[in-house]
């Protein structure tokens, strides 16, 4: 019988457990963010240094997740701490334009290979909403293409064949658009259509099948909901054909991929969409998003032109989000990239030492600073081949490597900040060890 996880789990985390039944209270279940959600009860956090995350009842860990991958520099750099101070000073929100946004917005088109221009949100779901929108103004088509499993935020066109069980989902090579929540508005099933990740053949066939209605194809360069799954390259590049032949717009979901390279996963892998969406890192830890690509497209934007695409938003382009990641980017050069990109390979080899040893199959994905953890044989090509993984094991492997002082997401995918180093990672791999043995002994 596999090791009782969640009664040391629960032993050694009563002030987060009192407190999460407060808060239930006043919150369905007691958070607003069903991603960072786990059984019995999430820990609530006190405060976070560097790469070490500390609860309510005084437990430390070291983060491998650092805030769903937004914290690249880990917990308070001090270059962005300083620069979020100095603008506060200033003032918190004004009702005109910052120069901070100008300068953060050169800085990511100075960098991103499809971005003319840029908008800024507040989030990385604004941001997708936005790239879609603009891809209909843009054609005059309604429909967009997704994969079946891609997250894209929580506007209801993209909650859509997310997370679902692959037998509701109908046949591999004609998956069925599957609401992913209760509440979506009539029509919006019958304008997506879902292709599966990295089957070039299969992607392409459905796509052609719907080429004069698709207003854009939009994808993950890295699948990171599910598993850190990376696109194959060829995949990527039929999608660029396609949209080159068919008149849709290529978007990128570069929300947790732009970790990958500092031109973001379209630069890692030489592929050049037609819009991109952003968030997480590039506000260096307040709340951002930011959308952009081809001048063309983004001129509907244009107030001066008339503005075909309506885009309000009090706190967009605010001045400490836009301050804290023009230092955040600045931070991050290409060394820095390198280095991220090599403890992560140096962690992802350790756990499948760790494996071997004990007997255990597993795949490890990932590309850059991100990270993925799938107990089963693979290969792992698409969603479906991750929903086949052993789900059990990994939930108790979470929660274990809770109890041993690390913090992943609840389904093992994670990412390596500047705070962590091969001691660390060291450390890591010795406690998923621990961890492993005890489940499968």
């Amino acid at each position: 019988m596999a090791y009782d996880e969640i009664t040391r789990y629960v032993e050694t985390t009563p002030k987060s457990q009192a407190i999460w039944e407060e808060a239930c209270r006043y919150l369905p279940d007691g958070d607003s963010r069903h991603s960072i959600f786990w059984n019995p009860y999430p820990i609530f956090t006190e405060s976070a240094q560097g790469a070490v995350v500390t609860d309510a009842d005084g437990v430390e860990r070291l983060d491998f997740i650092n805030t769903m991958t937004t914290m690249i520099l880990g917990h308070g750099p001090a270059p962005v701490l300083d620069a979020a101070r100095q603008q506060m000073e200033l003032g918190l929100a004004y009702n005109s334009p910052n120069r901070h946004q100008v300068e953060l917005a050169k800085l990511l088109c100075e960098r991103i290979p499809s971005f003319d221009q840029v908008r800024f949100t507040n989030s990385g779901t604004e941001a997708t909403l936005n790239t879609i929108r603009a891809a209909r103004a843009f054609t005059g088509r309604s429909k967009f293409a997704k994969v079946e499993g891609g997250y894209h935020g929580t506007h209801d066109a993209v909650l859509v064949s997310l997370r679902i069980d692959p037998a509701s989902g109908g046949a591999y090579d004609h998956p069925e658009p599957v609401a992913s929540s209760a509440g979506l508005a009539d029509g919006v099933l019958d304008q997506a259509v879902i292709v599966p990740y990295n089957d070039v053949e299969v992607a392409r066939n459905i796509l052609e099948e719907n080429r004069d209605d698709l207003a854009a194809v939009i994808v993950e360069p890295v699948m990171g909901s599910v598993g850190m799954l990376p696109a194959e390259p060829a995949y990527l590049s039929m999608l660029r054909d396609f949209a080159d032949d068919s008149g849709a717009l290529l978007i990128f979901d570069e929300v947790i991929s732009f970790r990958v390279a500092p031109g973001g996963a379209q630069e890692y892998y030489g592929v050049t969409p037609d819009m991109t969406a952003l968030g997480k890192i590039i506000g260096g830890g307040f709340a951002v998003g930011a959308f952009g690509g081809r001048s063309d497209v983004m001129a509907q934007y244009s107030p001066v032109n008339g503005a075909a695409i309506a885009h309000g938003g009090t706190f967009n382009a605010n001045p400490i989000s836009m301050a804290a990641g023009v230092a955040t980017l600045n931070e991050l050069t290409p060394t820095v990239y390198r280095r991220l990109a090599e403890l992560t390979e140096m962690l992802k080899q350790g756990i499948r030492q760790v494996c071997a040893e004990l007997e255990q199959p597993v795949v490890v994905t990932g590309a850059g600073s991100l990270f993925g953890i799938h107990f089963g044989s693979g290969p792992l090509h698409n969603y479906r081949d991750i929903a086949a993984t052993d789900k059990a094991l990994a939930g108790r492997v979470f929660i274990g490597m809770l109890n041993e002082g690390f913090l992943l997401a609840p389904n093992l995918v994670g990412a390596v900040s500047t705070e962590l180093g091969e001691v660390e990672v060291d450390a890591f791999v010795r406690g998923f060890k621990r961890v492993l043995q005890r489940q499968i002994d």
